[in-house]
């Protein structure tokens, strides 16, 4: 995957972020009872921007208080389940221990940090209340989607005798058992080494009726070699920049169908991100946003698309070559599917 570094956006003048939202037909989700974990708001969040100390008070936190200076000014807030920490400048979060990439840095206004208003409601909300992403569709069937295949090989490690495609499906053939031993249905886009069109993959979820679609990659940074880490990717929701783009364009009105599902993408993208570092012990490069990948685009049902590591990393690619590490991957996958289904029981 070529990066590019996406341009700026000012922040979206939209309607006010309340909870509960409001009701939308063709939103998939059912709204929770409040826990003691999910404070139940009594105002909302005013404006394009929301002060941190709003945003504290809103989620029932402690805070937010000033920990570091350099190199960012940097905030910490205490909650229930855990600290977020906020950076002023970098688009970089941390919640509750793993990173999450926000479209809009936080800056100063009025010499207040402050929050983009979609960064809170789509980026943060669902982790904070992971039970307002609960499924409609709890049919517990998963399409596992190993990516590329046939004469579309993908990238190559730094060795030159592997290519993605023969380690995305490995990765998948190792999840599947383990999600099935979970109680799981699971179906794979591709059992052999075989041109499958992203069309088609969509249309196989489709087909299947799935609750979950997980696709699943290795990355490169080519020729660059210092690069490394998994991240997670959901699609970009409107309003909000994608934290990667491609062909350097990225128009925030977009609006695809597997928008509707903007809040489950985040949180399952966010549990996959936890899951999958802290298994095989990889670099966090937290969840990320991007509206380029048509695997994404048409689905009808919370979808994210992982990248395992960098085969452009020398380390990495060696790594990602033992079989014992992609089976750590294969179980963080299959641990963080299992808790997003179990949100919604």
């Amino acid at each position: 995957m070529v990066i590019v570094a996406p341009q700026p956006l000012a922040p979206p003048m939209l309607r006010p972020f309340s909870w509960p939202p409001p009701a939308k037909a063709s939103l998939p989700v059912v709204l929770p009872a409040p826990s003691p974990l999910s404070p139940w708001p009594n105002r909302p969040l005013s404006g394009p921007m929301v002060p941190l100390k709003e945003w504290a008070q809103f989620t029932g936190s402690g805070g937010p208080r000033r920990i570091a200076d350099s190199p960012q000014p940097t905030y910490e807030i205490r909650h229930a389940r855990g600290a977020t920490v906020i950076r002023v400048g970098s688009g970089r979060a941390t919640v509750f221990g793993t990173d999450v990439t926000l479209s809009h840095p936080p800056q100063f206004i009025g010499g207040e940090p402050c929050l983009n208003r979609v960064d809170c409601e789509k980026t943060l909300f669902p982790l904070f209340w992971p039970g307002s992403t609960m499924l409609a569709n709890t049919n517990r069937i998963v399409v596992l989607d190993p990516g590329h295949g046939g004469r579309d090989v993908g990238t190559q490690s730094m060795e030159g005798n592997r290519y993605e495609k023969s380690l995305t499906l490995d990765w998948a053939l190792r999840v599947k058992p383990l999600l099935e031993s979970r109680g799981l249905t699971v179906v794979l886009t591709r059992t052999n080494d075989a041109d499958v069109p992203l069309a088609q993959r969509v249309f196989m979820a489709e087909e299947a009726k799935a609750s979950v679609f997980v696709s699943l990659h290795m990355n490169s940074a080519a020729p660059h070699a210092n690069r490394r880490g998994l991240e997670a990717y959901a699609l970009t929701p409107p309003g909000l920049a994608s934290t990667v783009v491609r062909d350097g364009e990225d128009n925030p009105r977009l609006v695809f169908p597997n928008n509707a599902f903007d809040t489950s993408n985040t949180l399952l993208a966010w549990l996959v991100q936890r899951a999958a570092t802290r298994g095989a012990g990889a670099i966090d490069r937290g969840t990320q946003h991007a509206r380029f990948m048509g695997v994404l685009r048409g689905q009808n049902r919370p979808a994210v698309l992982v990248e395992g590591g960098y085969l452009s990393h020398p380390d990495e690619s060696r790594r990602i070559a033992d079989p014992s590490y992609r089976q750590k991957l294969a179980q963080g996958v299959a641990q963080a599917i299992q808790q997003f289904f179990d949100l919604s029981d």
